[in-house]
């Protein structure tokens, strides 16, 4: 839902460009903004993704040789590396949306800034989600 949005944004942004320095005009400076705000949410996606296959294949090797408290250990280090990358990530995309909402607000186009907001919202949310499916992952492979 997020990336559809994201990519209706930047579209939009790209018909509504109407100066001959596209480089410098306000959508395309948003149109950037999303763009790398979508990056970040991808490879943080894609991190946690790989974290969580990992750490599902040692949980699932310490259960079957019975060492299920060890089986515990690893889980808890996984969320909370989990949860540390989510805020790293989500750090970085208040940071870059701070900055791009300032600058549109300053070049006077509240509404862009106010989309882009939504933008960014929209990603700090997919952030959490993915969060809470690693999470759920790594509770269903201990086993409940």
């Amino acid at each position: 839902m997020y990336r559809l949005f994201a990519l209706c944004f930047a579209v939009g942004l790209m018909f509504l460009t109407d100066t001959a320095f596209a480089d410098t005009s306000p959508e395309d400076l948003a149109s950037r903004c999303v763009s790398k705000v979508n990056g970040i949410v991808d490879r943080c996606q894609n991190a946690a993704a790989e974290e969580t296959v990992e750490c599902v294949r040692k949980i699932r090797q310490l259960l079957a040789a019975g060492r299920e408290d060890a089986a515990h250990d690893v889980a808890r280090k996984c969320i909370r590396s989990a949860t540390t990358r989510t805020e790293n990530c989500a750090k970085r995309v208040n940071r870059i949306c701070n900055a791009c909402i300032d600058e549109l607000l300053e070049l006077g186009v509240p509404q862009l800034a106010r989309r882009l907001n939504n933008v960014c919202e929209d990603a700090i949310s997919d952030l959490r989600t993915t969060l809470q499916r690693e999470k759920n992952a790594i509770r269903i492979a201990l086993g409940g």
